[in-house]
């Protein structure tokens, strides 16, 4: 039996993974601030060391535990970001490592069609193991190394969040009441605000790491700045050729892609109707 530790195994994302590897029949082992077994102690008594912990401290306990852990285990953070931890890895460290990024939340029911983004560093035995359990619970497994994930994560992540707390604090500049606005709106505009007030109600301190702790986001957000500058200064010239040019550089970016979005985006509007 394979004895997984949980290092910030007290909080949310931690017993996630808890719940999931004993389901998988793991021996689990949890530590945390809050428990009597220190997390060195942990890291000792464990095949496989789990890092969940916020991410501006992830690095400093990898630095802490890394040392305890035989290299015969393996030892993994689950940050959103991962070039700095699994460098930290590699340097502090004599076991395998694999810097995992779970691609969703500690409230899902399984973990069936959700993403996990794995960064195998220095593996043999155990890239196999944690592969194939969490392919088993009908998990997609992204291969990928820490600067393209890091690179992925500015766009899904730095870009994405960053445009969905621009439209909530512009809304708040200008005084539009959400609530009255759902009264005069399409499904797709009661998607695009459902979307917004699902961040919103998440920590922000988890959403500060995010946009500040990956360097990729500068130059990505520097992109958004100017395509918006520009559509603005097209828009407030009144200058339709120019806005068509714009709009049809998106659509061929976009390409095929349309037609799943259009397809996807009619089945949850469909749903929401009759929800409704």
């Amino acid at each position: 039996m394979v004895t997984v530790g949980i290092i910030g195994g007290t909080g949310q994302m931690g017993q996630f993974f808890r719940r999931f590897f004993e389901k998988n029949k793991c021996r689990v082992l949890i530590a945390s601030r809050k428990t009597k077994l220190k997390p060195e102690d942990c890291a000792r008594q464990s095949d496989v060391v789990l890092v969940s912990v916020p991410m501006d401290v992830t690095v400093g306990v990898i630095k802490k535990i890394a040392s305890c852990i035989s290299k015969n285990s393996l030892l993994i953070d689950t940050t959103s970001i991962k070039n700095e931890p699994v460098k930290a890895m590699l340097k502090h460290a004599k076991c395998e490592v694999i810097g995992m990024h779970p691609v969703f939340g500690p409230n899902v029911n399984s973990l069936r069609s959700q993403t996990v983004v794995l960064c195998p560093a220095r593996t043999k035995k155990w890239l196999q193991w944690l592969k194939g359990i969490f392919e088993r619970n009908g998990a997609r497994v992204k291969l990928s190394t820490p600067e393209k994930h890091d690179e992925m994560m500015s766009v899904i992540q730095g870009l994405n969040h960053f445009s969905t707390l621009s439209v909530a604090h512009a809304m708040k500049m200008l005084g539009i009441s959400v609530k009255e606005s759902l009264e005069y709106t399409s499904p797709v505009y009661r998607l695009r605000m459902a979307m917004v007030g699902r961040i919103l109600k998440q920590d922000p301190n988890l959403y500060a790491s995010i946009e500040m702790m990956n360097p990729k986001n500068k130059d990505v957000l520097k992109a958004y700045a100017e395509s918006s500058k520009k559509l603005r200064s097209i828009i407030e010239t009144k200058d339709t050729k120019a806005f068509l040019e714009y709009f049809n550089e998106c659509s061929k970016f976009f390409g095929g892609f349309k037609e799943e979005a259009e397809e996807l985006s009619d089945y949850l509007i469909g749903q929401m109707v009759k929800r409704k």
